[in-house]
Parts: structure tokens; sequence; C-alpha cells
């Protein structure tokens, strides 16, 4: 057993524990605030914050007030407070490298902001000496503008003349003409050939685009993401501004420079050093091409695109480089890390995303993507960031997580489904989005940003979340372990923009066609086909240890020549290449030499037309999908229930230490699962891990035929759980575990606590017949008839509620129902703690040697917490809520208290319905947000309190014999 595995699944570190977008709105925060803020995280269980000075867009009767200039005196110090209570608190800050999003500030003159290529022309005719004023372009009215009239900063990029044709055809590149020479002052002066001509003037300038959602003492320029220069000066003024020093290790709390999703404004990317960095990348300069731009063609509409192929893929290297890298380099310098939402997502979402996704997540220290609570497109992006850290060597997968629209209606156990699908996906470290600084004074719910989940101090459930970050940091430890395991690699092609999935609409886990849910793969892309694979024992294999069985091609017939270069050698070194012969290079350069040298060299792998071609060491299979190529090599599902039904409602994930294996597994549905799951593990014994409460149990029920173990397992309605095998530990084994009588399914389980050669101990919690068959063919059976049945508790509860938000201090339930359907609209629309009171005795004879009582509590809405006789047993978030009371009865009358949360839709839905002056509730947040694909519903209240049936449970250690 790795003791560092077990030691960081009961008390997660803080690299595992989450993090949370720490909220400035509008710059506006007080030193007190921020170190209540702090001392609550920590108490709660996060890891860090994330300072995001931000502006309050939506800001009902001015709620939140203006702040200081974001990196002003005001905000330094207050940046300068949290570091030395990050310090003091033992918590890591990071910092959003602007105010708003994305990069830029009031700092970022004209030289160094986001500029696009524009345009203006004409028609002339030619046949001599041509005089003509050409104006300057039309630019954005954001653009800085000099007292002249013109742009503050701009250069003339060229101007181009072509014969002129009313179908927009040139016949060649040749016939495009650079007449810049002749263009001096504003005034063109050639001497023009016979002809009906079009000139055009091409000038790269200032977009104007501002940061967004800056606070409002600290709008400013996006900066040029094209000029390293730009990036460099950026970063090195937010460090100055905060007085790091370069080459000054440890010198501060601040860990990491955060980047947000890029959203560039749309147009005709360009920067100063763009057309050299064309030039040196493809060997041909752009400018003779430019009329592309304005939907030219040029030779025909084949070579076109392949010069917008070349340009796409220049701005896409550019602006890696220039920012991710270059930034990344700049952070290095003064001790701290990137964070990047580097990789989209693309259209629909963000249509100005114009990099190679992996490639640009692979170049900054750790990727982090998002994903959104109630997303009409379901934006969900976390299998790519998850493939590009495997794949370029990074130990986190980062996300925004939960932002949404909805407001102050969604509980732990609703955060909890949508995170276990992130974590199937690869998800090791939770951001969520957001934590707003909000003073106590500004009331409940108080301050908050515009998207976001809402889960801060302010929150009405926050004094019991501490078992939900707890979940949190455990599964984030156990899957950042070891490397993640995978059978193929899938290369996405080599276009850019580039994002998996390339058109973003997620409702589930995304797949590649032809490969089942039991079989898992990451992306890849040319950059870590051409520098980082090779191929070792038949798999391919990457520097940080990360290897696949087979790499998997796209369904298309265009491929860089080098890449398929690269794919011969490693098939000749033994790898398995799968997927369609590719036919042509993309892009322009030499394009006929090249593609005649890639149908040559794809010919010779792919063979005749025959499915499978065995080449060097290796094999080129084609006419099979990936998951009948895998079966055929007798590779079974890496994990799969046995009941091929039940497939799609289990997902997992499997990570593979050097002791271990280590698979997530969670139900995808609203109800129990029981099913014999098939993992493809050998010689080695499963554990169950609970990251609810951080319990270890060994599992006795269980078979090893061949490379696969037979483990049963019954997640609860939306539950979780870590199967974990230490490699080579056996233990005695039971095959089959049954009972011979008709058994309560709303009983839990018989557990096997303990097999020898001999007997076998059970917790049963029902009466019945018990048998068992061990490995060894031995039968083991016991009859128990002496458990009590469950103990329900009905009639009246006395229930406790807060008046100061509108209840009643006190009120006798006659039976549990829903707040939400009592008469009283002070408890109808209560948001807030409530406190059940009831009292029991437990049947004569108290509690037996080795038995066990249990309280259900049934159904709560949202959290409870069981007090007996003044002890907590446990904070209850999540079904089954359920919690061992043993340890806290007494003989005779027993008091239990249970505490229960609700959320603050209810009241807030109350408080809709009465004048402004009689609310209970202040938030500069109003109703639910709405985008422009649909409106959400007016708020409402959810059921809330404590349901029921409350039960006592009982339970009885047995011996099998």
């Amino acid at each position: 057993m790795d003791q560092a595995l077990v030691d960081g699944f009961k008390y997660p570190s803080l690299e595992a524990k989450p993090r949370a977008y720490w909220n400035w709105l509008n710059g506006d925060v007080s030193l007190a605030g921020i170190t209540r803020d702090m001392e609550e995280a920590k108490k709660t269980g996060l890891g860090g914050l994330q300072i995001w000075d931000s502006e309050a867009m939506r800001n009902a009767d001015g709620l939140v007030p203006v702040g200081p200039r974001f990196l002003g005196e005001e905000s330094v110090e207050a940046i300068h407070h949290a570091l030395k209570e990050a310090e003091r608190l033992d918590l890591d800050l990071g910092l959003i490298c602007a105010s708003g999003w994305n990069s830029g500030g009031d700092w970022i003159t004209p030289e160094l902001a986001s500029k696009n290529l524009f345009h203006i022309g004409m028609q002339i005719e030619g046949g001599g000496t041509i005089r003509k004023r050409l104006p300057f372009p039309d630019v954005p009215k954001e653009c800085p503008i000099g007292t002249d009239g013109l742009p503050l900063w701009y250069f003339d990029v060229a101007v181009l003349a072509w014969p002129h044709s009313d179908d927009k055809q040139i016949g060649d590149h040749s016939e495009v003409v650079d007449i810049s020479d002749s263009f001096r002052n504003g005034e063109l002066v050639w001497e023009a050939p016979p002809g009906k001509w079009h000139i055009e003037r091409f000038v790269c300038t200032n977009n104007g685009q501002q940061l967004i959602a800056a606070s409002p003492n600290s709008k400013g320029y996006f900066i040029d993401f094209l000029d390293p220069e730009a990036t460099r000066f950026h970063f090195e003024y937010i460090f100055a501004q905060l007085g790091l020093e370069k080459g000054k290790e440890n010198q501060t709390r601040l860990k990491t420079l955060d980047d947000d999703s890029m959203e560039l404004h749309g147009g005709i990317q360009w920067s100063k050093g763009f057309a050299d960095w064309f030039e040196n990348q493809h060997g041909y300069s752009p400018v003779h091409w430019l009329p592309v731009f304005l939907g030219w063609d040029i030779g025909d509409k084949d070579k076109s695109g392949r010069f917008r192929y070349d340009y796409q893929k220049s701005v896409s290297d550019l602006l890696i480089y220039s920012h991710y890298t270059t930034g990344s380099e700049v952070c290095e310098e003064y001790g701290v890390q990137l964070v990047a939402e580097a990789g989209g997502p693309g259209a629909p979402f963000w249509e100005s995303c114009p990099v190679d996704a992996l490639k640009a997540l692979g170049n900054v220290h750790i990727p982090r993507g998002e994903f959104w609570l109630g997303n009409p497109r379901n934006l969900f992006l976390i299998k790519e960031i998850a493939s590009a850290s495997h794949i370029y060597g990074k130990k986190h997968v980062d996300a925004e997580s939960w932002t949404t629209w909805r407001r102050w209606r969604d509980g732990p156990f609703t955060l909890k489904r949508l995170v276990d699908r992130a974590f199937a996906e690869g998800l090791n470290r939770v951001t969520y989005h957001v934590f707003a600084h909000a003073p106590v004074e500004d009331g409940f719910p108080g301050r908050t940003y515009h998207a976001g989940v809402d889960l801060n101090p302010q929150v009405s459930w926050w004094s019991k979340a501490g078992p939900f970050m707890d979940y949190l940091a455990r599964c984030s430890h156990m899957l950042q372990q070891g490397l993640y395991v995978a059978d193929v690699a899938y290369y996405y092609g080599d276009q850019a923009p580039n994002f998996w999935p390339l058109y973003h609409n997620v409702p589930d886990k995304p797949r590649i066609e032809g490969l089942g849910s039991g079989y898992e793969y990451d992306v890849v892309n040319s950059d870590v086909i051409l520098n980082r694979m090779s191929v070792k024992d038949g798999r391919i294999v990457l520097p940080d240890g990360m290897s696949y069985r087979m790499l998997v091609l796209p369904d298309r017939k265009d491929m860089p020549l080098e890449v398929l270069m690269k794919l011969e050698s490693l098939v000749a070194e033994g790898a398995t290449l799968l997927g369609p012969k590719p036919s042509e290079v993309p892009g322009l350069t030499d394009y006929a030499e090249r593609t005649k040298k890639l149908r040559e060299l794809a010919t010779s792998m792919w063979g005749d037309g025959g499915e499978v071609n065995p080449y060097g060491k290796g094999t080129v299979v084609s006419g099979y999908s990936p998951e009948q190529w895998l079966k055929r090599e007798g590779v079974a599902p890496d994990f799969a229930p046995e009941d091929a039904a039940l497939a799609s409602s289990f997902d997992f994930i499997h990570r593979e230490t050097a002791t271990s294996h280590i698979y997530f597994i969670h139900n995808k549905t609203a109800s129990p699962l029981q099913a014999t799951c098939n993992f493809r593990v050998k010689n080695a014994a499963p554990q169950l891990w609970d990251p609810t409460d951080g319990s270890m149990k060994d599992q006795y029920v269980f078979q090893q035929l061949g490379d696969i173990t037979g483990l049963p397992i019954s997640p609860a309605p939306g539950g979780s759980t870590f199967v974990v095998f230490t490699k080579g530990s056996s233990r005695p084994a039971l095959r089959t575990l049954s009972t011979g009588n008709s058994l309560d399914s709303e009983l839990p389980e018989q557990a096997v606590i303990q097999v020898s050669g001999q007997s076998a101990v059970l917790e049963c919690w029902q009466n019945g017949t018990y048998t068992a068959q061990s490995d060894q063919g031995k039968a083991f059976q016991m009859v128990v008839e002496d458990i009590p049945l469950p103990q329900e508790l009905t009639g009246t509860w006395k229930v406790e509620f807060d008046p100061a938000w509108g209840a009643p201090a006190q009120v006798d339930f006659s039976k549990l129902i829903s707040w939400t359907e009592h008469e009283d609209p002070g408890i109808r629309y209560y948001s807030g703690k409530a406190t059940y009171r009831k009292s029991f005795t437990l049947p004569s004879g108290g509690i037996s040697s080795g038995q066990k009582v249990y309280l259900d509590l049934g159904q709560v809405g949202e959290i409870g917490e069981v007090f007996i006789n003044g002890k907590s047993a446990g904070i209850l978030w999540k079904p089954p809520f359920r919690t061992d009371i043993t340890a806290h009865l007494v003989e005779g009358e027993n008091e239990l208290t249970v505490e229960v949360v609700n959320l603050w839709v209810n009241r807030l839905t109350g408080d809709k319905q009465l004048p402004a002056a009689e609310r209970f509730t202040r938030s500069n947040i109003q109703a639910d947000g709405g985008t422009w694909l649909a409106n959400y519903s007016e708020w409402k209240e959810e059921p809330a309190g404590l349901f029921g049936p409350v039960r006592i449970l009982f339970s009885k250690m047995v011996t099998l014999k």
C-alpha cells in the first residue's frame, strides 16, 4: 500500500484542495473583509483564492460602489494584505492578469494594444499616370485617434493593385502588384498599365478592443496577442506594481497569474511582425495574397483555401508563441506559474479564438478549461484540457467550475453530479466560479458576480459546506496521482483553429467515432506527434510516461507531409496506425511536389487497399473501427458493467501509479445501481475508497479471470467511488454472496467485512438466510433472525426557525413536509437553517454486541446535520442521507436534533412579492441571468426541509461458517 496515497486521501494536501475565483467587484474591498473571506475559505477547506478585480455588471440600486483602479496604490495595498494573510493562513493566491478579462489595462499604449488589418479600395482605369488620394480605412470607434483624426498608431502594410474582374478571379498571384512605393502621404502616383484595376490600401492599426467586464476605474485596451513584447510588458508591469523581483524564488504567496478565455475582436488578425513570421514559417510573403481576405480567389478556390490554411496556422502559432510561451517564460522569471483558459471553446461560443487548442494549452504551466451549470449549449470543456495536460506532461487539469446564470438555486448534490462528469473526463483541480467578496453589511445573499455558482460565506449552506469541499479535495488528490490510462491516441488534424470537439455542444462525455465507452483516449496534435512521440515495445510513448496502444487518424484526406513521415517511422518501429489513407498535403508551399511525396509514402504504408498492412515492425489498419481492432487484438474494455444495458449509466477514469490502479466510477443516473463491473486489472485485490468520508474498505466479493477482475458495486443515485487495486495484493475472496429471502430494497445491502478460509463476517441489515461461496469453492451459510426492524420516527416534530428571516420562531410539524407546502408564507419562502427536534427510545435490550445503529433521514432539501444527545453525527449532503449514530446513543431516551439548511432561492422568490422596504434579502442580482440562446424562468421556491421518512436502522455483524 502506498502510504502517501492513503495519507493524501484521508487528509488532502493544499495542492488538492479546491480554489475559487475571488471577485473584487468594482474593485471595492476592505482589508477586514479580505481577512474574513480568507479565514472562511481556510476553515471551509479551500486551498486558495484567485483575486479577480471585475465589474459588477448587474448592479441593482448601485449596491456595489466603485472602488479604486486595479493595480493602483489602494488596489496594491489590498493585494499585499491578501498575500500576508495567505502566508498566515497557508493559502495559495492567484491573480487574474487584468481587471475583467483577458489581458490588458490602462497602461497598454496603442503600440502594444490589440490590432487588426483594415483596408479600403477603389477601381481605376489604367493607361497612364494615376494620381489618387487613398483614404484611411474605416476603423472601429474604440480605436484610439489623434488630433489629426487618424489612429495614434498605425502602419501601412501594402497598397496592392490587380486586374479587376466582376467574378473576383485573379489568374495568378503574380498579377497582384505591390505599388506601395508609389504611395506617399496619402496619395497614390502610379503609372498604371491599360485596363481596369482594383486598388486596395491595407493598414494595420488598433481595433480598440477593451477589457471585458473591467471595473469602472480600470478600463483599458487588450494587449496585442500577436506581439511577444506586449505580453512581456504587460506581465512585467503587473509584477513591478506588486514589487516582485525577477529571479527571486519563493518571494510571495502569489503562485499563479491567471488568463481567462481568449475572446479576440473579429477581423483580420495582424501585427507589426506578422508578415515576417508568416514568411519564415511558409517560405513566401502573405502580402500578394491579401486580396483573398476581400473574397477574391487567386488562381482558384483551392489555392486561395491553401493560403487561408497557412494564414490561420501562422496566426495560431504566433499567438501561442507571443502570449502563452512568452507569458510562461516571464512568469517563470518571477517564480510564478501561468494558468490559462487557452483552449477555447471555439464555435459556436467564441468564433475568434484562433488557436490549435492543444498546442496553446501545452505552452502554459497549468491548462484550464471550464464547465457550466445549465448552459443551453452544453459548455463543458474538460476532455480537451485533460488531453493537453496528458500529452504535454502537465500534472494539473484545472477548470473554471460551475459557471452559470442560475442563481442561488443549486445545492452541493447538484454540483457533485456535474463535477463527477468532469472528474471522469480528466479534471483533477477545481477552481470554482465564483467566491465574491461580499461585505456582511450589504446583507444576504449580498454582492455577487453576474455569472457564477455563488459559493462564499454569504450562501445559505456555507456553514455546512466543509464535507463537500473535502469531497472535491479527495477526488482531486486521487486523480493527480500517476498517469492516465488510455488505449488510443486520436489525431485531431492540423488545421487552425482546432478544438475538441471542433463544434462545441457536449451534453455528454465526448467520444471518438468507433470507440465505445469502456475504452479511453487522448486527443493529440501535430506538434506532439512530431516532437514528443516514440515507440517502445509496440506502444506509442511520450517522454513523461504516457503510452497508447494505437494512433487513430481523423476522417479527412489532408495531412502535412512531415506528420506522415513521422508516422511512418513510428509504424516502422512497431506502432499501430488506424485510419484512412491521406491523399494531399494542406497549405500552399510546394504543395504539388509535397502531395506527390505524401501519396507515394501513404501507398507504401497502406498497401494495395487491404484492411491490414504489416509495415516494418508495426501495422497500418483500415476498415476497422478502433474498438473492433482492439477486440480483435484481445484487448477487453478497461471498465464495463457485465450487463451491457447499464453501460450508459456509468462513467469512469483510470489512473495508474507504480503501486496501484485507481479507478473513479460514478453513477450518471438519479437511481441506485447494482452491477458487477469488469476491470482490466489482474493480480490485485480491490478496495473501495469513499471520497465522501475518506473511508477505505477491502472488498471480498470479486472474481479474477485472466486479465479481468469482476467486482459488484452499488452506487447510490448520482453516487461515486474510487476502486483501488494495489498491485500484487491478494486476499481470500467470495465468488458469490446471496440471500434466499426477498429483502427490503430500501435497506442497505449486506457488506462483507472479513473472509478467512473457514468463515466470512458480514454486516447484515435484515433477517434472512445468507449464503456465500469462497474462491476455493467452499460454501458458507447463516440464518439471521434477531435484527430489529427499522423504526420510523413518526408523530410531531418541533421545528425552530430564525424569525429574522420571516418565519415563526417555533412550529410543530405533525408530519414531515416540504416547507414550500406549509400554509404560512414565512415558512413557505423561508431560506436558512431550521432545527428539527425529537426524542426516541431504542428497543428494549439496548445495543447488543456486534450491532450498529444508523439514522436515515430519507429525503432532505438541501443539507442536514445530525446531532444525537448534543453530539454531531455528521453532515449529510447527498443520498443516502444516512449516518452511523451508534457511538452517540445512550440507554433509554435519546435526543435527536437535525439542522437543515436550504437554498436562498425560496426567500428570494418570496421577496419578489413584497414591497422593496419589506424584503429580507438584498443583492445586486435580482433574477437569474439569460443569454442570447435562452432566457431562464423566474425564480420559484424549491422543496426544502426534512421530508423523511426518518428511520432508525439496525445492522449486525454475523459470521458465516
